[in-house]
């Protein structure tokens, strides 16, 4: 939300938003998604900020706009932080754990997911060996999105053969990206893809913004996968991945592959995989159990850093989150409460049932404390009974718990904030020896010492 403060500060957002609304009905019709895209955001913006009119009358005020802000979001997770689904509790879900293989796909795929922003970044020094084989730049517009494309020459999962490539989207990097982002009202996905389970057509809506993305991309991936595929007969395997709204972009171009109606001869020999960083919800069902149903596919996992709010962003949830921050400041809400999930209690932030859902098995990133005890020696550290290190737990959760979960944090959905867990993961997989060994599965990150325990 940063471009709309930065274009139109304090109150003149809700009216600006409105009028452009207004003023674009009658070339709504031209049938560009760029002008649908961005009457949808506006229309999206206004909905939001008619509730939040009590923060914009003081952005620019005094002082920095942007220190304004972050005072505001830090006030929302001071707000969340006072319910119990504001963070994952030690008893939800189950503890996650994949083979040394899996976990180096998994941190290759992060790695890719962020290199499609700089072509630049430098590899990490561990992992496979990453090939650049192309990159292709968006469209003015952003109803294209920036992809590139890498390969590996080996990939030592069981069941696995062949070299593996990687499709990485790129997510949000221009103020057209954040039009397409708000453009979130549900639309039919038959379009560009078409499932039957048990033999009946499962009807499915998508992000709009998304999907038409996605749509416009599919001619132009198709022919780079398929030439990549006749350049080298020895890929086998196909994995699709993106941070933020290049991984629900990925999610929809993987959905396409897996249920083409007209299944391309060269890409459906591939087994397609898909690996999302911080990806918004992005289907209308939980599309992941149909998914595994597939005998074809590979890997599917939708990898989320806790209190990460993107990736709970949908418009009910939004909604919810108008109304918490309301609540801080004594105002009423002015969302409809009814559409509230059922278990509603006092410590618990009552939030409206999704529109979207994530696409792939959700793995949420948990940093926590850990005692551990410590070893004899003479100095300061060793003297102490137990020592107090930060690990980071890695939990399955089901759609349904992830639904009740009130995550308000933007800095946990930073890049850098999850190619760092995915290294300190990586870590734990291909050396065992270098993390200590706490009989939880967890990782410890790094040796700072927090507090002592005597």
């Amino acid at each position: 939300m940063a471009w709309i403060r930065k274009a139109l500060p304090r109150r003149t957002i809700q009216a600006s938003a409105k009028s452009t609304v207004t003023a674009s009905a009658s070339t709504s019709d031209c049938n560009l998604a760029s002008v649908q895209a961005s009457v949808a955001a506006c229309a999206a913006v206004a909905d939001l900020t008619a509730g939040l009119d009590f923060v914009f009358d003081r952005l620019g005020d005094e002082g920095d706009p942007g220190d304004e802000l972050q005072y505001h979001l830090d006030q929302l997770c001071q707000q969340a932080e006072r319910y119990t689904n504001s963070s994952l509790q030690d008893n939800a879900g189950e503890e996650w754990s994949c083979s040394p293989g899996t976990g180096e796909l998994i941190r290759a795929a992060c790695q890719c997911a962020v290199m499609v922003y700089d072509q630049t970044q430098p590899m990490g020094v561990k992992g496979f060996d990453i090939e650049p084989v192309l990159h292709r730049s968006p469209s003015s517009m952003g109803t294209v999105k920036a992809y590139s494309m890498w390969k590996i020459p080996f990939t030592p999962i069981p069941g696995w053969s062949g070299k593996t490539l990687v499709v990485s989207i790129r997510g949000t990097a221009t103020v057209m990206d954040h039009m397409v982002n708000m453009n979130g009202k549900p639309k039919d996905a038959s379009t560009l893809f078409k499932i039957l389970s048990k033999g009946q057509r499962v009807n499915v809506q998508s992000h709009a913004g998304f999907l038409g993305c996605a749509q416009d991309m599919i001619p132009t991936v198709t022919a780079d996968i398929r030439q990549q595929l006749l350049a080298d007969e020895k890929i086998r395997n196909i994995v699709f991945t993106g941070h933020s709204a290049g991984g629900a972009v990925a999610s929809l171009v993987f959905l396409h592959f897996l249920f083409q109606q007209s299944p391309d001869p060269w890409i459906s020999n591939c087994k397609p995989s898909l690996i999302t960083f911080g990806s918004p919800p992005v289907t209308s069902i939980s599309l992941t159990d149909i998914c595994k149903d597939s005998s074809s596919i590979g890997v599917l996992l939708s990898i989320v850093n806790e209190y990460d709010m993107i990736s709970r962003a949908d418009g009910p949830y939004l909604q919810s989150v108008v109304d918490l921050y309301r609540s801080r400041h004594g105002l009423p809400p002015v969302f409809n409460s009814s559409a509230a999930t059922a278990e509603r209690d006092s410590k618990s932030w009552p939030l409206r049932l999704p529109t979207f859902h994530l696409l792939g098995d959700i793995v949420v990133l948990k940093l926590h404390l850990v005692d551990l005890p410590s070893v004899q020696g003479d100095d300061a550290l060793s003297q102490a009974s137990t020592i107090v290190v930060t690990t980071l737990k890695a939990v399955k959760v089901s759609p349904k718990e992830f639904a009740k979960l009130l995550f308000c944090d933007i800095s946990t959905h930073r890049r850098k904030a999850y190619i760092e867990r995915m290294e300190m993961l990586a870590t734990q997989f291909w050396d065992n020896s270098s993390s200590l060994n706490t009989g939880l599965g967890e990782l410890v990150l790094g040796t700072s010492i927090l507090k002592f325990r005597n």
